[in-house]
């Protein structure tokens, strides 16, 4: 078993070792976002403290939020984050803590997050994340640090456009190649039929590669059972998921299949305090 991981931890070290060093971790956090397609730039619960931080400014009060993602159904692709919000000063404060993989590779990735509520329709927030991939005996291991930023509005009834940008700093990883992170832009939005019906739309773009177009869709029954679906280009991807509302605690849970590699479920609980 532990030949397997060491070979499994070696082809992760050729893959990143790429121009495009695609890190496995950079992706949305949260099952409600997976559940709707990664759609991530209007949602204002406590993942806003990894997925966009002008959530933040929206939050009411303190909040903590568990996750865990198996990328692709593989054991050693298992992804655990730890997210909490609070406000301070009149901001929204957010601090996440994400691990990945196990002895001979893993990759963590820790992050404060501000948000701050504008107006009641505008909120902005900016973020900092510390990213470090740790690699088998012999092999260096590597850290990059990022900041980002991201605005939230409402321009109308129902209606809210949120933006977000990943390593808005163009930082790069401290090997001797000083290989960039990737810099993505997100611009969406989302829009209520009705009160039990949502509508969603995102456009993000990598700077190094095809622009993905997401959509999705939430529909809440009952106020206690909702029902999420969504589809991503670029590959084409499909997505669904289920979230369950008990008094102050949100369970969600999220399905997604990617044409090549299979299926990655994950969960998530989020409480408010």
């Amino acid at each position: 078993m532990r030949l397997l991981k060491h070979i499994f931890a070696t082809v992760l070290l050729l893959v990143f070792s790429l121009p495009l060093h695609a890190q496995l971790s950079l992706e949305p956090v949260g099952a409600r976002a997976a559940g709707m397609g990664n759609i991530i730039t209007v949602q204002t619960d406590v993942w806003a403290a990894v997925n966009n931080p002008a959530g933040l400014g929206m939050l009411a009060g303190y909040c903590v939020g568990v996750a865990h993602e198996q990328r692709f159904a593989m054991q050693e692709m298992g992804i655990s984050t730890l997210a909490g919000a609070f406000p301070l000063l009149g901001n929204g404060v957010g601090l996440s803590l994400s691990n990945l993989g196990f002895t001979d590779y893993g990759e963590n990735r820790f992050g404060i997050a501000v948000g701050r509520k504008l107006s009641k329709y505008l909120a902005a927030g900016i973020s900092v994340d510390g990213h470090l991939m740790r690699f088998p005996e012999g092999y260096k291991n590597l850290f990059a640090v990022n900041g980002n930023a991201g605005v939230r509005a409402m321009p109308a009834k129902n209606f809210t456009l949120g933006f977000y940008v990943f390593n808005l700093t163009f930082s790069k990883w401290n090997d001797d190649e000083k290989t960039k992170l990737p810099v993505v832009f997100s611009l969406g939005a989302g829009y209520s039929l009705a009160a039990p019906v949502q509508l969603f739309a995102e456009v993000s773009k990598n700077i190094y590669e095809a622009a993905r177009i997401k959509t999705g869709t939430e529909v809440m029954l009952g106020n206690v059972l909702c029902l999420r679906a969504g589809i991503i280009t670029q590959p084409f991807e499909m997505h669904f998921g289920v979230g369950y509302i008990y008094k102050k605690f949100r369970f969600d849970a999220a399905l997604s299949r990617h044409p090549l590699l299979g299926y990655t479920p994950q969960a998530a609980v989020n409480m408010g305090l």
